[in-house]
């Protein structure tokens, strides 16, 4: 009698397989994270956990302020306390470092059921459902998202983009209800989800224009009231009205859109295609009108109203919030490989006859969805995140289709040939590793000759800071995270845009003059001064000019007013003491 073994077409379908694809990639993060460090990843996710441990030391819940940063009133935060929460349970639970581990990897979790969710709804063959449970490594942007200790809000905000996804492709009112959750929980945590937010009105917008089911009521009503309630259960009443948060214009014009919707199937030629169209058209402009009445100026980007100091020396060189012109070619092509893996896997479904037994109409869907993320991550590079995400369907469907073909080759050569090929067709892996020669001949601010010729050889190790006396440092802007989260000291800035005095003044202190900048230190009573000559930010303000103040730090003869601590200083770590400070300043703020 023959042996009876798992069926494997059946089982890449069912919950278990997404469980064990999660373990096993779970599994073997944790088992390299040793040879990566057992600490957060960059500044976010410094501040990150800063945010959570002064939450429960006892800050109260809707204070979110960082008050070790230009203390004693702090810096204003715009960050939503929804993706603390996961890290203060499982901190009180296991401990600090084991919820950095677990957070990023559990956020992947409902990442691949709404996949799984996607693929079902699509029905998708058995192989190509398997590739898309296990392709996520093989696109550049998306593995350290979901690494241990990688604990900043991205991974939550591809979780609430893929969600919607998979609820968007539902034809039923409690998908559309649950559609709206989850696309005001995303743009709960973070506002730049609002555009890719309209994108799925208009695609429920899309349904009724083509006779569907009337779901845009229900999605525009789930997300108003979710909205409204998420907003104030984790901002509170009593916060101030920024430009980069949820206001009540947003909550309203929801509603008003709701209310609209609803009504809109009463109108006269609703039967008719182009009555309801017009119908739609009509809506949309009255909902545009209204947000700009009740946003006014924060109908507009916030971040077009930085200071021009921070423009120049700050937000310029941020990297993730930069468009596709202000890459490397490496990044570039990987933004647009996407855009072409989604093209290519619609074109595939169509050509392959896959559009039938109603799939028709949420293959569309998701190809209109996932390519406007893809034009999204075209003008912000952080939102290649959802871009990729929504492309692992399009990308499972092309490797499903042509890997086959070239494992069939008999010839090894051709073979492997056809079979990287295939590979890199359906992902964009190999275009983002084969352009990354180039990123060195493309001239960019951050690369231009001037800078990477002021980037000093050695390693910056920042908590040697902890054995010296806390007190207040004046640092560069990305390193000032770190230090916090390894010391008892405050600093005067970081890379938080809402609070551009301090940000100003800090940047204002090492591209000017020394004079200037003991000016600057003397009015905020700062007791030391720190700078990195390896770091890239560093390098920058000291093209401001050769005898700016980071360049006097970096020198043979610093200013005499500072004392080098040799203690805290190493490698390509300056650590300083204000030593004379004059006459008539301030103590030293706590």
């Amino acid at each position: 009698m023959a042996e009876r073994g798992i069926d494997w077409r059946s089982f890449v379908r069912t919950p278990w397989a997404v469980l064990a694809v999660w373990l096993i990639y779970a599994l073997v993060r944790l088992a390299i994270q040793p040879l990566v460090g057992w600490e957060p990843v960059g500044p976010d996710d410094w501040t990150r956990l800063l945010q959570v441990r002064a939450w429960l030391d006892g800050q109260a819940f809707w204070d979110v302020t960082q008050y070790r940063m230009d203390p004693p009133q702090g810096f204003s935060m715009h960050w939503s306390r929804l993706v603390d929460m996961p890290l203060a349970a499982l901190t009180l639970l296991f401990g600090e470092m084991a919820a950095m581990a677990l957070v990023p990897l559990l956020w992947l979790l409902p990442a691949l059921f709404a996949l799984r969710s996607i693929m079902l709804r699509l029905d998708f063959a058995p192989l190509a459902f398997a590739f898309g449970l296990v392709l996520l490594p093989l696109f550049p942007m998306l593995p350290g998202v979901f690494a241990p200790m990688r604990i900043d809000h991205h991974s939550a905000q591809g979780v609430m983009a893929l969600a919607c996804a998979a609820f968007l492709l539902k034809d039923s009112r409690w998908s559309a209800l649950a559609c709206g959750l989850f696309a005001a929980m995303w743009v709960v945590i973070s506002l730049e989800g609002l555009p890719l937010v309209a994108v799925i009105a208009g695609l429920y917008g899309l349904r009724y224009w083509w006779g569907e089911r009337t779901l845009l009521p229900w999605f525009l009503g789930a997300l108003a009231a979710s909205a409204a309630a998420l907003n104030y259960a984790t901002r509170g009443p009593l916060e101030p009205l920024y430009c980069d948060v949820l206001l009540p214009g947003h909550t309203l014009t929801f509603a008003a859109a709701a209310l609209m919707a609803a009504l809109i199937p009463f109108l006269p030629w609703q039967d008719r295609a182009h009555g309801r169209v017009v119908a739609l058209g009509l809506m949309g402009a009255v909902c545009l009108l209204l947000a700009r009445g009740l946003l006014g100026p924060c109908a507009t980007n916030p971040m077009a109203e930085l200071d021009p100091v921070l423009q120049t020396w700050w937000h310029s060189a941020i990297g993730e919030g930069l468009p596709i012109w202000r890459q490397p070619p490496s990044v570039a092509l990987t933004l647009v490989w996407a855009i072409m893996v989604i093209a290519a896997g619609w074109w595939r479904a169509h050509a392959g006859g896959l559009f039938h037994r109603g799939r028709a109409l949420p293959f569309t869907l998701l190809f209109l969805y996932a390519l406007a993320a893809g034009g999204y991550s075209l003008l912000v590079l952080r939102e290649g995140v959802i871009a990729q995400l929504l492309a692992i369907p399009f990308g499972a469907l092309l490797l499903a289709e042509y890997l086959p073909r070239a494992r069939a080759l008999t010839s090894a050569a051709p073979r492997i040939a056809a079979t990287l090929a295939a590979i890199g067709l359906s992902t964009p892996l190999f275009a983002s590793v084969l352009a990354s020669p180039l990123d060195d001949y493309v001239p960019r601010k951050a690369t231009s000759p001037d800078i990477a010729g002021m980037v000093e050889t050695g390693e910056c190790d920042y908590t040697r800071l902890a054995a010296l006396p806390p007190g207040l440092v004046v640092m560069p802007l990305d390193a000032g995270p770190l230090v916090l989260g390894t010391s008892g000291h405050a600093i005067v800035a970081a890379s938080y845009h809402r609070n551009q005095r301090a940000i100003a003044d800090v940047l204002l202190a090492f591209t000017g003059s020394p004079e200037s900048a003991r000016a600057m230190i003397s009015r905020y009573g700062a007791g030391y001064v720190a700078i990195c000559a390896a770091a890239g930010d560093v390098a920058l303000y000291r093209t401001a000019s050769p005898e700016n103040f980071a360049n006097a730090l970096l020198s043979d003869s610093p200013p005499e007013w500072l004392t080098l601590d040799e203690k805290a200083s190493s490698g390509a770590l300056r650590v300083y003491r204000v030593a004379i400070r004059p006459a008539g300043s301030p103590s030293p703020r706590r």
